[in-house]
């Protein structure tokens, strides 16, 4: 039996409007007015069609054939007047559209087979020889301008309107006083009814015309009061004659009609006079809305071979409940349950029961109207896919709804807002959303039979309406919703777990024996936003946002002590660096990597060797000369992996509160906040311990320092790089000491070599020490002159130096030119007035520039200064220079004067500047020289006076 199951499609029929997909959803909206005036849909203006297609049920075959009776001149007068009233969609107004048919088209419908459902209702023959039917609704007569019809009348009110459409001119001459008038005819009604028995009135939607009717003055009442009275005198009237019989609908409850108060008012007032004299029946009993969706939407529900088909499908189901009795709700385990099943089929009963009794709650939703709107939507979505449908579909289950259809989607909108509109894109509708993206993930049948997608459907159709306020469905209700015949029962446990790790909107709550309670709100949860943004963030490496924040960060201001430049990422065509330059590699280059990834990815120390070797040896297109001004910082892969995952976080919370900081309420987006401040904080802490190797190239290899801690900011973090690299591994050098001028050749023997090249080894040749400036080898040089370790001579050659220095204090600008470091030597002693000799001071070799050699030796003297007690014989308070020096010697006045001074620990030492510019006669600046503007600007700016003469 099992095996022979087949799917819906290929053993029901839908009628022919859904099959084509030219459902128009008027056809489901009857309209009382529209049919009399012939506008109506087809399905409603052709008797036969029309009971095609119409479910008889207990309570419109009870009305159809009292009605009938009382039209061939039987029934009490109790059974003359009748009162439908039940909840929007309840069956009001097609039951009159039936009773039209009945007295108007009788002839037809005798002998239609069409009508074999409709003769048995009433028991007996169609009513014959009805002279007139009557109605009116909401649309018929306007209350304020009334209708105007083809023989010139000008009807106003109710009662003109009856007794024109039962008697025409004729009759309404009898009313034309009241009508115009708009007042109540008192006793004349029921001589108008004699008249037109057998007659019928249809009175739909009465209380609707009351709202628009209390607004139109009638003396000291309104048109609604006089309407409301006329009821009266009609429901008297009929009572008193035989044939005649009127039917009226009703809202449920007042709070149906126009929020108006008199309209409300009319209501009361017309339920009273209804009930007093007429019987109200319920057309659509609950139990019966599945005959009635069934016979509206198909043509047949199983094949003529096989009438019997629908009872084995519910035997199935039945049974596969009742093999997982704990894991359904009680009720699906009885045989009750299987006959529900069989006459609900092709649909599974808890489809129409979502939508009937929870959807049907609203108070906007007419439940039998918008049931079959719904349905039908769903059948023609389904019927029009069916060739590439993978999903098994013995039953219309609410797993296999499809939110993405128009009318569903709109009706979402409309009766629980447009908010969900988003909570279906993102997690039920589509293979984008979260669960589509399940199935996806999981793939086979989980892919084919949309397990993830259909779950979220059936849960969202279960989100509204739910019993005692609670909405959702259960874990057990969810089993029925989502469970077919020869597909993995477990299936629906997995998924839900995992729909509760990925929906934003899904909430859950405990549901006692029935498990957990699961429901689609508008508010996200903010925990799963973030979790699930990680999770498709989980492929992202972030190294554009890691190289932004390392350049900014690297640039927030100058380190303590250090003299590098920061550069980040650095291309293999650096431009030569001719100053200490630290190179901080992009995150995509580890220096290390956990032994599991090794194996695969072994080249990545590589990697990072080899790109540290091209930047060093080579700029752009040819060989590099300052090679050891470069320093590298590297990121470790453990490091850089929980740098990551930092910044994964940080971007995870903003995507949430891009796309969903406007969902959320206020809790929620002050904890949003605090958490994106905390990870924006985190990730700027993650830079340093992920960057703790620095790399240098030292000769032809690459040494490698692991730094043992990491600070707290970048910035910080760089200044730490630079004290370890500084005094603990004194990689670079703030002064070249003894031992390394030694070790490096730069104390001679003999000949001597240029200030200027001794200071370039140190830049281009990596077998040297780095140094952290041009200074640390000038500085480490006078100290050597000072020692007698070396000798200084300047000059423009070692043969022509004008002078020569050594065991005393020399000062040297690595940018001076003509300076030389010579072999050591011993000073000859200078002589001083009185005759004697003091060696160290005048150590000299003046050759034609005598009086600069003079000059310079007097100035290389302010370099040594000794204690001297104040007001001792022969001591110098103050020394002022002044003169004029030729622009090419500017140079050493700072050599001579400024250096030496600024190392006395002065008391003061001020400079005063004056310069004097005079033009050539016949090249005189223009005021707006840019020249002059600069100069103007910088005295400004340095507060410097600037006297210009035309």
């Amino acid at each position: 039996m099992e095996t022979a199951l087949k799917p819906w499609y290929a053993v029901a029929t839908p009628h022919e409007d859904i099959r084509e997909g030219r459902l128009a959803e008027a056809v489901f909206a009857a309209n009382l007015w529209a049919v009399v005036q012939g506008t109506a849909p087809e399905v409603y203006l052709d008797p036969e069609e029309f009971f095609r297609k119409t479910y008889l049920t207990t309570g419109l075959s009870a009305v159809l054939r009292r009605v009938a009776g009382a039209l061939s001149g039987g029934g009490e007068s109790g059974d003359r007047i009748i009162s439908l009233q039940t909840a929007f969609g309840g069956g009001k107004t097609h039951t009159l559209v039936a009773l039209w048919h009945l007295a108007k088209h009788a002839e037809r419908l005798k002998d239609s087979p069409h009508a074999e459902g409709l003769r048995r209702a009433i028991g007996g023959q169609l009513p014959e020889n009805v002279k007139s039917v009557a109605v009116f609704t909401n649309q018929t007569c306007d209350a304020t301008q009334g209708r105007k019809v083809e023989d010139g009348v000008h009807l106003r009110t109710l009662w003109g309107e009856l007794a024109y459409q039962l008697g025409g001119k004729a009759l309404y001459e009898r009313v034309r006083a009241n009508d115009e008038s708009q007042r109540v005819p008192q006793g004349i009604f029921v001589d108008i009814l004699r008249a037109a028995a057998p007659c019928l009135i249809l009175l739909d939607e009465l209380a609707d015309y009351c709202v628009g009717a209390a607004a139109v003055p009638v003396g000291d009442t309104s048109l609604a009061d006089q309407t409301v009275s006329f009821i009266q005198q009609l429901t008297e009237s009929v009572q008193q004659v035989p044939g005649a019989v009127v039917v009226a609908t009703l809202p449920a409850s007042k709070y149906e009609v126009a929020q108006s108060e008199k309209g409300q008012e009319a209501f009361v007032t017309l339920e009273k006079r209804f009930q007093r004299l007429g019987a109200d029946v319920k057309p659509v009993a609950d139990e019966e809305i599945y005959e009635v969706v069934r016979a509206r939407l198909f043509e047949s529900i199983a094949p003529e071979s096989d009438p019997d088909y629908p009872k084995k499908v519910a035997q199935v189901y039945q049974a596969l409940y009742a093999a997982h009795a704990g894991e359904v709700p009680s009720e699906a385990t009885k045989g009750t349950y299987r006959e529900l099943i069989e006459r609900a089929y092709p649909f599974h009963p808890l489809l129409i029961d979502a939508l009937y009794t929870r959807w049907g709650s609203h108070p906007d939703f007419q439940r039998t109207r918008g049931v079959l709107r719904l349905l039908a939507s769903i059948v023609g979505d389904l019927w029009k896919r069916r060739q590439g449908n993978t999903q098994t579909q013995h039953l219309i289950q609410p797993c296999h709804v499809r939110w993405s259809v128009d009318a569903l989607q709109a009706a979402l909108t409309r009766f629980w807002g447009p908010a969900y509109q988003s909570v279906a894109a993102a997690d039920v509708v589509g293979e984008r959303s979260n669960a589509g993206l399940f199935d996806e993930e999981r793939g086979g049948d989980y892919r084919s039979e949309a397990i993830g997608q259909g779950l979220a459907a059936a849960i969202l159709l279960g989100s509204f309406g739910g019993q005692g306020g609670r909405s959702g469905f259960s874990s057990k209700d969810l089993k029925l919703a989502c469970s077919k015949q020869g597909v993995n029962w477990n299936y629906t446990d997995g998924a839900l777990l995992e729909l509760e790790n990925r929906c934003f909107y899904l909430h859950t709550a405990a549901a006692g024996s029935l498990g957990k309670r699961y429901w689609f709100g508008t508010k996200p949860t903010l925990n799963k936003l973030v979790v699930q943004y990680r999770q498709q963030m989980a492929k992202e490496n972030f190294d554009e946002e890691i190289l932004e924040d390392l350049r900014a960060e690297s640039q927030r201001g100058a380190l303590a002590g250090a003299t590098w430049r920061v550069i980040v990422n650095p291309a293999e065509d650096l431009p030569e660096q001719k100053s200490l330059t630290l190179l901080v590699l992009p995150p995509s280059l580890a220096w290390d990597l956990p032994d599991r990834q090794a194996g695969e990815n072994g080249g990545a120390k590589d990697a990072i060797q080899e790109r540290v070797k091209a930047i060093s040896t080579r700029c752009g297109g040819k060989d590099r000369l300052y090679r050891n001004t470069l320093l590298f910082l590297a990121g470790t892969a453990r490091g850089l992996s929980k740098l990551r995952q930092a910044y994964r976080e940080r971007a995870a919370l903003e995507a949430v509160r891009r796309d969903y900081g406007d969902q959320l309420d206020e809790e929620q987006r002050e904890d949003l906040k605090k958490r994106l401040e905390a990870a924006r904080k985190a990730a700027l802490e993650a830079l340093g311990p992920a960057y703790t190797v620095a790399l240098r190239v030292r000769g032809q290899e690459i040494e490698a320092c692991a730094l043992s801690d990491a600070r707290r900011t970048f910035q910080e973090h760089l200044g730490y790089v630079w004290t370890t690299l500084v005094e603990d591994e004194e990689w670079i050098l703030r002064r070249v000491g003894s031992v390394t001028l030694e070790s490096t050749g730069l104390i001679p023997k003999e000949g001597g070599l240029r200030l200027k090249d001794a200071t370039e080894a140190f830049l281009r040749f990596t077998d040297k020490p780095m140094i952290a400036a041009k200074e640390a080898v000038t500085a480490g040089l006078a100290q050597a002159c000072a020692d007698g370790l070396v000798g200084i001579g300047r000059g423009g050659s070692l043969s022509t130096l004008q002078t020569r220095y050594c065991k005393q204090a020399v000062s040297l600008d690595p940018s001076e030119d003509g300076v030389w470091i010579i072999p050591p030597f011993t000073p000859e002693p200078a002589k001083v007035p009185g005759g004697a000799e003091t060696a160290g001071v005048g150590a000299g070799k003046t050759g034609a520039a005598g009086g600069a050699g003079a000059g310079s030796t007097a100035g290389e003297g302010l370099g040594t200064t000794t204690e001297t007690k104040p007001g001792a014989k022969g001591t110098v308070r103050r020394l002022v220079v002044r003169g004029a020096v030729p622009v090419e010697n500017w140079g050493e006045l700072f050599r001579c004067f400024v250096g030496p001074a600024a190392r006395m620990n002065l008391k003061k030492l001020g400079l005063g500047v004056h310069f004097e510019m005079v033009l050539p006669e016949d090249r005189p600046l223009s005021e707006n020289d840019p020249a002059l503007k600069a100069m103007k600007e910088a005295a400004r700016q340095l507060g410097l006076e600037l006297d210009i003469e035309g």
